[in-house]
């Protein structure tokens, strides 16, 4: 007898009614049965992009700045989409000969929006969102490994975390799924409560308030209230987890109806390490009442606050801390995230996925602190979105340099070098990476430590190029 095909995730009328918008197709079946049969057919996930788009998915064709989305239906279609959302602007052109089953929605943008938020109303399970200016990536993988050891948990992947990404991972939610993590990030003042909009949260973790995206918005305490309004979405008593070590933060939580639960180093946190030990390139070895040791493969003691946030939800959610610990030790760096790698003895710190003045802050103390070196470099690019600004805080993050010779490339490179006043070798300014990756090379030693710091945009990875990078 032959298996009955597994039912769709959204059948085609669903992906229209949910989307706000009309299923148009060139023709459907004349025969009831087979009609009946056509409509049961639908969408099994959601992809932007057809070189990686899956037989089976719903493309999302978005407005680009090179190019429209629409201009990539046929692709998409060819590739075995299902179904696709298509702007009403757009459809005249493709009417009466569909490349295939069309969404015909007023946006594209909103569509999708539209589109995860009714799914995830569908979904009943824990839904924890996760922000902050630094370490939100890395606390949200740490929080999804704490829950995945009690459920099956679905997390944010990569960095799909503004209003495309958000509503991409709602799409993923399935009924097996008992608790999710969703990563929201924000660029613009009220983009976060948006997106908060979309998830509904029933948990939250704020990590810190700093100056990324002080472009954005202004000003820090304007920057704070952002992060905050992830709180305030939640209902009373839900709780709220947020970082102790942010005071702006704290302020700006003020008020909150949620359950709030502190975690970090300060002395008011409602939870903090007993003991860290600083174990060099092999990471930290932290004791937290009610939770054995834990052996964290992750640099620097920004990374300990990210894992004591993971704690925090694993001991409200009563979770078992043997497993949870286990868990947590097993984590490793994400790539291009206080990476620890070598090349010709020397050991190579690279940071290249983002940057702020307060998580180049905490690279530089790692830098400092590092044991048993004999060099210590700071590569540092420049650090985006920072505002009019942005040349006041690239000295004073220079300024943190104690014992790391600086070398500086991008438009910033003289800010930092103005910054500096403590080390004791006098700043290097790279007018190209060219000419920093000749002088690296030639740097690196056995006893040598190298930090990479910048935003991503920088491409500082860049640097690395040509060096045989030991596994």
């Amino acid at each position: 007898m032959k298996a009955s095909p597994a039912a769709p995730l959204l059948t085609l009328p669903q992906v229209a009614q949910m989307a706000g918008g009309d299923l148009c197709v060139r023709e459907v079946p004349g025969a009831a049965a087979a009609r009946e049969a056509w409509l049961r057919t639908g969408i099994d996930g959601v992809s932007i992009d057809t070189r990686t788009l899956k037989s089976g998915d719903l493309f999302v064709p978005l407005p680009g700045g090179h190019a429209d989305g629409h201009a990539f239906l046929d692709e998409a279609f060819r590739r075995g989409a299902a179904a696709a959302l298509c702007a009403a602007r757009a459809y005249p052109a493709l009417a009466g000969h569909e490349p295939g089953p069309l969404i015909v929605v007023e946006d594209v943008s909103e569509g999708l929006m539209r589109l995860g938020r009714r799914h995830r109303e569908t979904w009943r399970g824990l839904m924890l969102c996760i922000t902050g200016s630094a370490g939100k990536t890395t606390t949200k993988d740490l929080v999804a490994a704490a829950l995945a050891t009690a459920q099956p948990t679905l997390k944010t992947e990569g960095n799909l975390n503004n209003h495309w990404g958000v509503p991409m991972t709602l799409m993923r939610l399935r009924p097996e799924h008992r608790a999710a993590v969703v990563e929201i990030a924000m660029n613009h003042p009220g983009e976060i409560a948006l997106l908060a909009a979309l998830a509904v949260p029933g948990a939250a973790l704020i990590t810190n308030a700093g100056s990324a995206h002080l472009e954005g918005l202004g000003s820090l305490e304007a920057i704070a209230s952002e992060k905050a309004s992830l709180g305030f979405a939640l209902r009373a008593g839900e709780p709220l987890f947020a970082g102790a070590d942010s005071p702006r933060l704290l302020a700006a939580l003020a008020g909150v109806k949620a359950r709030l639960v502190t975690y970090g180093f300060a002395k008011q946190a409602e939870l903090r390490p007993r003991r860290v030990e600083d174990l060099g390139e092999r990471g930290s070895r932290l004791e937290v009442a009610g939770f054995p040791a834990i052996h964290l493969h992750l640099i620097g003691a920004h990374q300990v606050a990210n894992a004591l946030g993971a704690l925090a939800v694993a001991r409200e959610l009563k979770l078992d801390p043997g497993v949870v610990a286990g868990a947590i030790s097993a984590y490793r760096p994400a790539r291009g995230r206080m990476e620890v790698r070598h090349a010709r003895g020397a050991t190579l710190l690279v940071d290249t996925y983002n940057a702020n003045p307060e998580s180049t802050a905490a690279a530089l103390e790692t830098l400092d602190a590092w044991p048993d070196a004999t060099r210590r470099i700071a590569v540092l690019g420049d650090m985006l979105e920072l505002g009019e600004g942005a040349a006041a805080l690239h000295r004073e993050t220079a300024a943190r340099i104690r014992r790391a010779e600086l070398w500086a490339v991008g438009s910033h490179a003289a800010d930092y070098a103005t910054g500096v006043t403590r080390a004791r070798v006098a700043p290097r300014v790279f007018e190209e990476l060219e000419g920093l990756k000749r002088e690296l090379a030639a740097a690196l030693a056995p006893g040598v430590v190298v930090l990479l710091k910048a935003s991503r945009g920088m491409r500082l990875e860049r640097a690395l190029e040509g060096l045989e990078l030991e596994p």
